[in-house]
C-alpha cells in the first residue's frame, strides 16, 4: 500500500513539474536588422539575426548552408533561416537583402570604314559606359581584345559581359565608304579597276567649305537621300574647265571624264565601237547591269533632271550624269540611263545649266 502512494506521488510529480514548464515556456522570436547591398551584384548585405525565447543554445541553418547566427558579405536575395532551441523547438523565417538598379552596361562605338572595296584598314573602337569593370570581350570574329583594326567590309558582332553579371550584344556593319565635307556617308564600288561611288553626291559645299547651288527633286528634300542632288555642271566642276577634276567631289575623287565612263562600259560588255558612238544609246545590256538591281554595283536610282528653266523631270524613270568632258563652251558629255532601254546613252546636246547628277570616281593611286 505505501508503494503504492509513492508511485502516485511520483506520477503527480512529474506531471506538475511538466505541465509547470509547458506553461513558462517562451516561443522562439526571430528579429532582424538588414543591411542591403551597396550597390548592384556587390556582395557586402548582412542579416544581423536577434533570437529571444526558446531554450538556449540554439543552432542555425540558413538557405545557403550558412550554420552562423548571421550573414554576412551576402548578395542581394532572399535567405532563409531554421533556428532550433536546445529542446529542439524549432522556427522558420525569410528575410530579403535588396540593392540598388544596375548601372547600365553601354557600349559607344568609333568606326573607321575601309577606303574601299577589299581594303583592310577599317577600324572598330569600343568605350564602355556604365556597368561595372573588368568587362570581357567576345567578337565574331574569335578575338577577345576590346577594339579590332585591320578590317574590311563585313558585318561584326560584340558580346560584352560585365564582373556584375550583365551582358549586352551589339552588331556593327563595316562597310566600303567615302565621306564628303558635309559627312555624307556614300557606299563605294570597286568595278574593274576602277573605284566608284554606290550613291549620287549630295554635297551643299565645295572642297574649301564655301556654299554651292545644288537643288533636289522638286524641291523636296526626302528626295536627297535616295537620288542626291542635281547640280550644273560648272557648280559640279568647281569653277574649273580642265578634264578629270575634283570638283565637288571629296578629296583624292574627281568627277568622270567621258573616257573613264566608256571604260567603265567597256569592262561590263561593251565594244570600243559602240561606245564610241555619240548623241545615241548604245551597249545594251550595259545599261541594265548599270541601274538599280544590275549585277555591276553601279546601282543608279533614276534621279531624273533639273532644265535650265528651273522645272524637275523623270524622277525614277532616267538618270543623267555629268562627265568631266567638254564639249564646247556651251554643253558637256553626260551620260543618260533609262527604265525603257537596257542601254546607254552618250550625249553631248544639252547646255552645262542642266541640273543632273553627279557620281565620284577615285583618283588612281
Amino acid at each position: 500500500m505505501k508503494i503504492i502512494s509513492t508511485f502516485i506521488i511520483c506520477l503527480f510529480l512529474i506531471c506538475f513539474i511538466s505541465c509547470h514548464d509547458e506553461e513558462s515556456y517562451t516561443p522562439i522570436v526571430l528579429n532582424a536588422t538588414i543591411q542591403d547591398a551597396s550597390e548592384f551584384g556587390a556582395k557586402d548585405g548582412k542579416i544581423d539575426l536577434e533570437v529571444t525565447g526558446g531554450i538556449p543554445p540554439y543552432t542555425f541553418l540558413w538557405s545557403n548552408n550558412c550554420i552562423a547566427e548571421d550573414l554576412i558579405d551576402v548578395s542581394a536575395g532572399n535567405y532563409s533561416v531554421i533556428v532550433i532551441d536546445n529542446e529542439e523547438h524549432t522556427v522558420t523565417d525569410t528575410f530579403e537583402i535588396l540593392q540598388p538598379a544596375p548601372v547600365k552596361l553601354t557600349a559607344i562605338f568609333q568606326i573607321i570604314h575601309p577606303s574601299e572595296t577589299g581594303a583592310g584598314d577599317g577600324s572598330i573602337n569600343v568605350e564602355i559606359a556604365g556597368g561595372y569593370s573588368p568587362f570581357t570581350f567576345l567578337w565574331s570574329t574569335g578575338s577577345n581584345a576590346q577594339n579590332l583594326e585591320n578590317l574590311t567590309a563585313d558585318l561584326y558582332i560584340l558580346v560584352v559581359n560585365d564582373s556584375r553579371g550583365q551582358s549586352i550584344t551589339d552588331s556593327i556593319q563595316l562597310v566600303d565608304m567615302v565621306t564628303d565635307i558635309d559627312g555624307n556617308l556614300y557606299s563605294i564600288v570597286k568595278i574593274g579597276n576602277q573605284t566608284w561611288m554606290g550613291e549620287n553626291l549630295r554635297v551643299r559645299h565645295a572642297p574649301d567649305g564655301a556654299s554651292i547651288e545644288s537643288y533636289v527633286y522638286n524641291n523636296d528634300t526626302t528626295n536627297e537621300q535616295k537620288y542626291g542632288r542635281l547640280y550644273t555642271w560648272h557648280v559640279a566642276m568647281n569653277g574649273s574647265n580642265d578634264e578629270g577634276a575634283q570638283g565637288i567631289c571629296p578629296c583624292r575623287w574627281h568627277i568622270p571624264t567621258d573616257d573613264e565612263f566608256k571604260q567603265l562600259e567597256m569592262y561590263l560588255g561593251m565594244s570600243q565601237s559602240a561606245a564610241d558612238l555619240i548623241n545615241t544609246w548604245r551597249g545594251s545590256p550595259v545599261g541594265t547591269r548599270l541601274k538599280k538591281g544590275g549585277d555591276s554595283g553601279y546601282n543608279a536610282q533614276m534621279g531624273g533632271r533639273m532644265v535650265y528653266n528651273g522645272s524637275f523631270g523623270y524622277l525614277g524613270q532616267w538618270e543623267y550624269m555629268w562627265t568631266s568632258t567638254e564639249y564646247s563652251s556651251n554643253a558637256a558629255w553626260r551620260r543618260c540611263l533609262a527604265n525603257v532601254y537596257s542601254s546607254v546613252g552618250r550625249y553631248n546636246s544639252f547646255t552645262k545649266n542642266y541640273g543632273f547628277s553627279v557620281r565620284c570616281i577615285k583618283d588612281e593611286d
